[in-house]
């Protein structure tokens, strides 16, 4: 039984394929088409979840739709009528697209794969809460789904039983903590549906004075339910999303070259803060439905790991699982699955502990590359592999690794990753300038399960956070151990790493930490700010000989720049 699931035409294009009631493939379309957050049809993801497994389209059983597009679009012409005549230009504008692809989303699937089967179209905010439910290893939990908007919900609290999926409680748009969020990132500068973590890192370097503003253009209840003063607001209308009286209380926008000014910066820290209180009111309501400790999260909010860190010190929940791509291209994953649970009604789950799902190549591949790109190489067996890297970031070499599948979803978990020594707090510098970005952004660390405890404040002695969606406090005693990972409010946003998921990262962990005594990496995603993670080998080598990496793992190869000095 093969299902396809995928997610379209508003940001993070994905195909997933699933076998009976697992997830088998995962792409996300922005990797192959290069465009970052790519929103369109995935036709290179289906072609490849199709030949990773050696299909023909004639041997799907079904396609699930990651939404109901004539339901989307009635609120867009409801919201039309509702602004009207404000909104006139940007419903023109966005009538093209409508009257496209967008509504037709059944023709197109025929047309482009040729597909003579089943179509079946599941709402937006039940594909998210099928994408954490039922990967997760809980039989029963609370489930919160949270975004800037589907078709009309943008909030929905659940409760998930065995395999079924009930609805507890819904808000709709206007009303969005995403939007809301969207807001604050393009008041400052940044691009909305893209550089919304900007912002979160950005929160930490201010204060949150504004936040009594804040709560002028959002009302909150005890209850976590909220309302938009739509005041505030012109996202329905024009093709700004904030209005005048906006600017008269927070006064006027960053331009996008314009340096951070400190009330940039305290205005970043005020919508962190008051957007982790309305995320935790909904939470705790969430609980008092559902009495149940075990919490599953997904939909674009849920990628706040700030928000997420403060869970289990500030609610009931032990137990949490946040499917790592929470955003539209995770819920190309639960269409399917919700498909296979709920319409064919079958009753075992399958978690999911790893989101090395995509495309891999072969040495033989990779060497003649190298050979055409006149690189200098070694090919080594494994064992070595992990030794010579291991040896290169202890003497502070910053390192490309290209290993094995390829990650699903926005972060870079061991396969596609660029690493470096945590240690020395100036590697943060270089490893940004590396990326070519901003310098006030952090980055991430990959830290081995079983001594996690030790340098995080982490909720159980052997916590798990493999898909990197949750920050947690750097112990005092490790802030110099790790100084380049700490963020300005003493933060990091850690992934959990143990030798069944990911047996060569794990053991390259091991060694550095045997190494240097630190059982950490800096890591963060291969690529440049300007595109999406390197999908192909020619990009990781287009990346290496173009930035200021010191050495390229690729596979079994380890590349040096010729002018490299240990």
């Amino acid at each position: 039984m093969y299902i396809l699931g995928i997610s379209a035409y508003y940001h993070d294009s994905a195909a997933v394929l699933v076998k009976d009631g697992k997830v088998i493939s995962a792409f996300e379309e922005e990797r192959f088409s290069r465009k970052k957050h790519d929103n369109s049809f995935p036709s290179r993801a289906i072609n490849w979840c199709l030949k990773t497994n050696k299909l023909n389209i004639s041997e799907i059983d079904y396609i699930a739709y990651y939404e109901k597009p004539l339901l989307k679009f009635e609120r867009i012409i409801e919201t039309f009528v509702a602004t009207y005549p404000r909104s006139v230009l940007p419903f023109l504008k966005a009538l093209p697209e409508w009257f496209g692809d967008k509504i037709k989303v059944e023709d197109v699937i025929k047309k482009k794969l040729k597909y003579r089967g089943k179509i079946l179209f599941i709402p937006h905010h039940l594909s998210h809460a099928a994408s954490t439910f039922y990967p997760s290893p809980y039989k029963n939990a609370a489930i919160l789904t949270i975004d800037g908007v589907g078709e009309y919900q943008t909030t929905g609290l659940w409760h998930g039983d065995n395999t079924s999926i009930k609805s507890l409680a819904a808000i709709d748009f206007p009303h969005s903590i995403g939007l809301l969020y969207s807001t604050f990132t393009a008041f400052l500068g940044f691009q909305i549906n893209n550089d919304e973590y900007k912002m979160m890192g950005l929160s930490a370097y201010g204060k949150p004075i504004y936040k009594n503003l804040l709560y002028k253009v959002i009302d909150v209840k005890n209850d976590g339910s909220f309302r938009l003063n739509l005041e505030y607001f012109s996202f329905r209308e024009s093709f700004q999303m904030w209005s005048s009286k906006f600017e008269k209380l927070f006064g006027k926008p960053r331009k996008k070259n314009e340096s951070f000014s400190k009330r940039h910066k305290d205005i970043a820290a005020s919508i962190q803060k008051v957007a982790e209180e309305v995320y935790i009111k909904i939470l705790n309501n969430l609980y008092s439905l559902t009495k149940t400790e075990n919490l599953c999260i997904s939909g674009g909010v849920a990628l706040n790991s700030l928000a997420n860190g403060l869970i289990y010190s500030q609610t009931p929940f032990k137990n949490v699982y946040i499917f790592g791509p929470a955003g539209d291209s995770g819920a190309a994953v639960g269409t399917a699955l919700h498909v296979y649970h709920m319409f064919l009604n079958k009753k075992v789950k399958n978690k999911i502990n790893h989101l090395y799902l995509g495309s891999s190549y072969p040495n033989i591949y990779i060497e003649k590359l190298l050979k055409q790109n006149n690189l200098q190489y070694k090919k080594s067996n494994e064992k070595d592999l992990v030794e010579e890297t291991a040896q290169l970031l202890s003497k502070n070499k910053i390192i490309g690794w290209f290993q094995g599948k390829m990650e699903f979803g926005p972060r870079a978990l061991g396969a596609r990753s660029i690493l470096a020594n945590p240690r020395n707090r100036n590697m943060k510098e270089k490893v940004n300038a590396v990326k070519m970005r901003e310098q006030f952004r952090p980055f991430a660390g990959s830290v081995l399960q079983n001594k996690v405890k030790e340098l995080f404040e982490v909720p159980k002695k052997n916590h798990s956070s493999p898909f990197m969606n949750f920050v947690f406090k750097v112990k005092p005693e490790a802030r110099k151990k790790i100084a380049a990972i700490v963020h300005k409010d003493n933060t990091c946003r850690i992934q959990t790493v143990n030798e069944k998921d990911n047996k060569l990262y794990y053991q390259l962990i091991k060694r550095f930490y045997e190494l240097t005594d630190i059982p950490c990496v800096l890591n963060t995603s291969f690529n440049t700010k300007i595109e999406p993670i390197v999908e192909l080998p020619e990009q990781a080598i287009f990346d290496f000989r173009n930035t200021k990496l010191d050495c390229l793992v690729i596979e079994n190869f380890l590349v040096k720049k010729i002018n490299h000095k240990e």
